[in-house]
């Protein structure tokens, strides 16, 4: 059984982890990013989507952070 290919929903990539062959990704829900014009863009996703370490790193774990404290009434 050979294994689908799967593709960052975030930046496009294929998501691949050196040495990991059963590596699927990570969850995307939370992220969030400024457009070109400066306003929040918090997209939704499928419930199967999956992104990479790098979108995951660099999108969704400050995404978090950022509802977080939004939600503990900081800013």
């Amino acid at each position: 059984m050979k294994k689908e290919k799967l593709f960052c929903c975030i930046c496009g990539n294929e998501i691949k982890k050196e040495g990991c062959p059963n590596y699927f990704g990570n969850n995307p829900a939370g992220a969030m990013w400024k457009d070109e014009n400066g306003n929040v863009c918090e997209p939704t996703f499928n419930i199967d989507a999956r992104c990479c370490d790098e979108c995951d790193h660099r999108y969704v774990i400050p995404g978090r952070l950022y509802k977080l404290r939004q939600m503990r009434g900081g800013n």
